[in-house]
């Protein structure tokens, strides 16, 4: 197998495009974890594509197994594997394409806004370019008409920065919800209805057509050639050991992590259900477009009537201040509802 162009040696800018088609969920994670790890200061960049052949589900690193329903995942023979980059659970099969920009990470801005900026807004103008009316927003995230359309992360992985997306043609709401572990069915019910209203999907596309206009659209953004490419010796070593590395159940338990203070599901930037329970109390509330719609909560001992601070909290902005300024209203009670929301007002 030849070795890999060298930007330097390169005439002009080049970008390496390697489209491994369908592959397996390991090597569908283990493609870009590898391509990074292999990555030189000097190398080109690179273009990935891949589509896995079967469903499984995925979690970013710093992120606790007990987020899944592991029963759940088993009974439907779904994989679970963890990636080096952040963010939570995911569920994906073959009706998502995978993309990733990889770099030298001394290429890379150090800034993660300019990071997403420039390394998504590409994909961005690929999809306007197809007639779907996609931008930038809340940093990282796609969307189209109100929805998110693509998942992203990024991360340093050797010396290389890779940003990941997706682009979903279908996407199987119900088996997202089913796999997450959370403390009741109201909370699964209110995660599903999120999901079907904030996630959206591209049925009108096709694969061929998206990754043609990608590839297009980084190759501009890039000012480069597009050069077709197979994996190195060294990438498809570092792929195998990546394969290794993500199928090891060692790897897949994670990192230890402090305890949760209460259970968080995010569905995109600016809409969440957040749960926590404690000490006589439990609450639950929903936001979207960052602002409280839903409440549910139960305090025992209480001399304010829960559905008074229920109704108290709609429409309040998703912040800590504002909440608390709101709350705080209600006495002790509504300190103790104060409480138990705050962690949920960091998202991740």
């Amino acid at each position: 197998m030849p070795p890999r162009p060298s930007q330097e040696t390169a005439t002009v800018p080049v970008l390496r495009r390697i489209d491994a088609g369908s592959v397996s969920a390991l090597r569908s994670q283990a493609l870009w974890h590898g391509i990074a790890a292999a990555m030189g200061p000097e190398d080109p960049p690179v273009l990935s594509f891949c589509r896995p052949e079967e469903p499984y589900v995925c979690l970013g690193y710093h992120r606790r197994l007990a987020e899944l329903d592991l029963d759940a995942c088993a009974a439907r023979g779904l994989p679970v594997l963890r990636r080096q980059i952040g963010g939570g659970p995911v569920y994906l099969d073959a009706d998502q394409l995978f993309f990733q920009l990889t770099l030298p990470a001394r290429r890379a801005p150090a800034h993660i806004g300019r990071l997403y900026e420039r390394m998504l807004g590409p994909a961005a103008a690929a999809l306007c370019r197809l007639g779907v009316p996609a931008r930038l927003a809340h940093t990282n995230d796609i969307v189209a008409g109100g929805r998110k359309i693509s998942g992203t992360g990024a991360g340093q992985i050797g010396d290389g920065v890779v940003v990941v997306a997706n682009v979903m043609f279908a996407f199987a709401h119900e088996e997202m919800a089913a796999i997450l572990s959370v403390p009741d069915q109201a909370m699964r019910d209110e995660c599903l209805r999120l999901m079907r209203a904030h996630l959206g999907t591209l049925p009108r596309l096709d694969p061929d057509t998206v990754t043609a206009a990608l590839t297009d659209a980084y190759a501009d953004a890039l000012g480069a050639t597009v050069s077709d490419s197979a994996l190195s010796d060294a990438e498809l070593a570092a792929v195998r050991d990546w394969e290794r590395r993500l199928d090891d159940p060692a790897w897949t338990a994670g990192p230890p992590l402090p305890a949760s203070a209460g259970r968080q599901v995010k569905i995109r930037a600016g809409v969440w259900v957040y749960d926590r329970r404690g000490d006589g109390l439990a609450v639950q509330i929903t936001v979207e477009d960052g602002r409280v719609v839903r409440a549910a909560i139960t305090l025992a001992d209480a001399g304010v009537d829960s559905a008074v601070l229920e109704r108290a909290l709609i429409g309040v902005a998703a912040e800590a201040g504002a909440l608390a300024a709101r709350l705080e209203e209600f006495g002790d009670d509504g300190v103790r509802v104060r409480d138990a929301l705050a962690p949920g007002m960091v998202v991740r």
